[in-house]
């Protein structure tokens, strides 16, 4: 079936989206539109694929997977399946599951001939390998922060295509809430790289110089028009080298005359000081 549909791993568009825009993953500190997320990413895939979208799976870990308010208002709108799986300590056990069992299931029923899954998990590499020995067409939609790939490698090797949002798609869906709490240091990433997340979703950065240039926002109601990323050679940039800290100790007493280690150096360009037994009488 020449169809078309949408995978979102929730934990992974709010997060990054929120920091793309406002520098922080915490969701407390934000207030998502889902209806027009839900409705910016139904366009993306209809306009990449030139399909038709059958419906938009929407993947997130709660504790115990337990449904919220929240939840229910997104089970609520047409067009929506939510699957919430189990969060652990230190994993979101479930979510490539349910995206594997949707896709596997699409794909043999031939409900679709193309999925556009947003994520940027790197378990999810063997999930798109699975899926298109079924005959599917995967797209990975992927968000930027600060010019960044947040896609891990070996996912953008395994899947077709690879699309980018960027903090200009997303800034008209997502705010801070007033009085929320800024974001912190250890929230950004450092500069020149993008951390991996084994918790969350796998990282890798690619050179900002290979993208277009987006325009400021100017107010408009849509969102500027959504571009296809180059495939780059390297999407790891190194980190630059930090300069060793050495402290700076008073100079040693000279050694006596008669010893022998007198005027030797160490590596680092200090005096060296042996000690040696006294020799006999």
């Amino acid at each position: 079936m020449d169809r078309c549909a949408l995978f979102v791993d929730a934990g992974y568009m709010l997060a990054d989206g929120a920091m793309a825009v406002h520098g922080t993953r915490r969701r407390e500190s934000v207030s998502w539109d889902y209806e027009g997320l839900v409705q910016l990413l139904g366009d993306l895939a209809r306009d990449r694929t030139g399909l038709p979208l059958l419906r938009c799976y929407w993947y997130e870990a709660t504790v115990e997977g337990r449904r919220t308010a929240e939840h229910d208002a997104l089970a609520d709108m047409p067009g929506i399946k939510l699957r919430l799986a189990k969060l652990r300590p230190g994993r979101r056990e479930g979510v490539e599951t349910e995206i594997h069992r949707d896709l596997t299931v699409l794909a043999r029923n031939r409900a679709v001939s193309d999925a556009v899954v947003v994520s940027a998990e790197e378990d999810l590499a063997q999930v798109v390998s699975d899926v298109q020995d079924l005959g599917l067409r995967v797209t990975i939609v992927h968000v930027t922060v600060d010019g960044n790939w947040t896609i891990s490698r070996s996912l953008r090797q395994e899947c077709d295509d690879i699309m980018e949002l960027a903090s200009a798609h997303l800034r008209p869906y997502v705010e801070l809430i007033p009085g929320a709490e800024p974001a912190r240091a250890d929230e950004q990433y450092p500069a020149g790289a993008l951390s991996a997340r084994s918790a969350s979703n796998g990282h890798s950065n690619g050179s900002a110089d290979s993208y277009q240039a987006l325009p400021p926002g100017n107010g408009s109601a849509g969102p500027p028009s959504i571009y296809t990323a180059p495939v780059v050679a390297e999407y790891q940039r190194p980190a630059q080298p930090i300069a060793p800290s050495y402290r700076h100790d008073p100079e040693p007493e000279p050694p006596a005359r008669d010893d022998p280690a007198a005027g030797a150096k160490s590596p680092l360009g200090l005096q060296s000081m042996r000690r040696f037994r006294p020799q006999p009488g």
